[in-house]
């Protein structure tokens, strides 16, 4: 007689959390602080693109990113749908435990505690970029998601300091008394000579 498949976690072990497209959800610009964007990114072996599942109650897991040490969350504790998922330090609070469902596939649904609804990304997008929030379970594939085992040589390969990009340059430029900016092209033609 076949089984079902079933995902089986194990305590303490680092996953990547991936999108059908293969892209994972990291914490965005590797930002430490509570609150901190999570999103969908292309994988690049980093640690804030790796999760580690701790439970903390029979069937429930507090999802801890591996860079920052804190946990997946919903922003002010919302529970309608479009909250936003961020990072928060742990607590034991029911909005920061997930139940892992299996989904077709080897897939699974990652579904809030509190809120009872399901891990998605916001407007359906799977490109880089996209943010985490929580929806009603419709069965869509960005709903979906796969659970990948870091292998053992990521985990003891010595991560680099993140560093910061370079501030981009201004597109427009301050000139001319008390900081009006300079105006060019059919603004200029619009405004001049009046």
């Amino acid at each position: 007689m076949p089984r079902s498949a079933q995902t089986v976690i194990r305590e303490g072990a680092t996953y990547t959390i991936a999108a059908a497209n293969g892209r994972v959800l990291e914490v965005a610009d590797f930002n430490t602080e509570n609150g901190a964007q999570v999103r969908l990114w292309s994988y690049e072996g980093q640690p804030w693109q790796q999760w580690v599942f701790e439970e903390a109650a029979d069937g429930q897991y507090r999802i801890r990113n591996r860079f920052t040490g804190k946990v997946l969350d919903l922003a002010m504790g919302g529970v309608a749908n479009g909250t936003w998922v961020h990072q928060w330090q742990p607590t034991t609070g029911a909005s920061q435990r997930w139940q892992v469902e299996s989904a077709s596939g080897g897939k699974v649904k990652l579904k809030n505690v509190l809120a009872g609804k399901v891990l998605d990304l916001v407007g359906m997008r799977m490109d880089n970029g996209a943010q985490a929030q929580i929806w009603q379970d419709v069965a869509g594939e960005n709903q979906c998601w796969r659970l990948d085992p870091v292998p053992d040589k990521l985990l003891r390969k010595e991560t680099p300091a993140p560093m910061a990009t370079a501030p981009r340059r201004p597109t427009r430029t301050q000139t001319g008394s008390k900081g009006a900016a300079k105006k060019s092209g059919k603004g200029a033609r619009r405004s001049g000579g009046r």
